[in-house]
């Protein structure tokens, strides 16, 4: 009967360490990196996001509908910063210092053009947003 429970014990023991083993394991991975054969590919740290600090006048607001838009269909974390008629060299020496390294991730995802394309496609739907805003008006 000893032997049975000292067995069923062994086996706790030896479960409850695994488990830690797991835990220790999965909590520890480096954050950021994921391994693809050799390879290391470098995905989003989770802090950084494009600010767009933005002054003096702004675009149309089709052209803000037609940003965000494709900025959810590609997955980017941004945040738009109105910084009105004056500029603030320090705070936008900032945004543009941790938008160097989330371009840089994003270069690495999407490629070194991304910019361009992106640029691109938010100026295609903002002209369809404005056929479909004139073509409404018309009826």
């Amino acid at each position: 009967m000893n032997s049975v429970h000292n067995d069923t014990k062994m086996k706790i023991k030896l479960c409850c360490y695994g488990l830690l083993l797991v835990l220790f394991i999965s909590c520890t991975q480096k954050n950021g990196h994921t391994a693809r054969g050799k390879e290391t590919v470098i995905t989003a740290d989770s802090t950084l996001k494009w600010v767009d600090y933005r002054f003096g006048e702004l675009p149309p607001v089709g052209y803000y509908m037609a940003m965000d838009s494709i900025i959810r269909k590609w997955g980017i974390r941004y945040e738009r910063v109105e910084g009105g008629c004056d500029v603030r060299p320090d705070e936008q020496r900032v945004y543009e210092k941790d938008n160097y390294k989330y371009f840089r991730i994003l270069e690495n995802t999407y490629g070194e053009n991304w910019r361009e394309r992106f640029n691109a496609e938010v100026s295609a739907l903002d002209r369809k947003f404005q056929k479909d805003k004139q073509t409404y008006k018309k009826q």
